[in-house]
């Protein structure tokens, strides 16, 4: 009879359900503020890379602006910008310009080349923590690397 007496309550036990709409609905709220976490974060490290991309082709821009004289006028010359002085003038330009958000660092121009018709093209990257995620990233010591090309050519 005692084995029997243990087999109902633990049936009845198990109809009762009173309680498990609150652990599912838990649930379900931590699996969305999840989603949207990774979609916040998703989102801030593609404008970070736009930011970085208006960056590389303003510096793409200014470096193309760095004309000799003697590339204008000399037909001996391949082109009419200095390689030399536009890197020069692009890493500057780089380090002066005022990224919105300060969540990128350690921003470098990877490759820098001129072309026969001044046509300045470089590669810029960077790092950055998105939001809602970078406190972790930055204890973790882990960023997300960008990379940017920027292209301009003196008219």
């Amino acid at each position: 009879m005692s084995a029997v007496h243990a087999v109902s309550r633990l049936r009845h036990r198990f109809v009762d359900d009173s309680g498990t709409i609150t652990v599912l609905l838990i649930g379900v709220l931590v699996v969305i503020l999840m989603v949207m976490a990774m979609g916040g974060a998703v989102t801030g490290v593609h404008l970070e890379r736009n930011g970085l991309q208006h960056a590389a082709d303003t510096a793409a821009l200014a470096a193309s602006q760095a004309l000799t004289p003697e590339g204008i006028y000399d037909d001996q010359v391949n082109s009419a910008v200095s390689p030399t002085q536009a890197r020069q003038i692009a890493a500057e330009h780089l380090a002066e310009y005022p990224f919105s958000e300060r969540r990128l660092h350690d921003v470098s121009i990877d490759s820098f080349e001129v072309g026969n018709d001044g046509t300045v093209r470089l590669k810029v990257s960077a790092g950055t923590h998105p939001p809602l995620l970078g406190w972790f990233l930055q204890g973790a010591d882990v960023s997300i690397p960008l990379q940017v090309t920027g292209q301009a050519r003196a008219s």
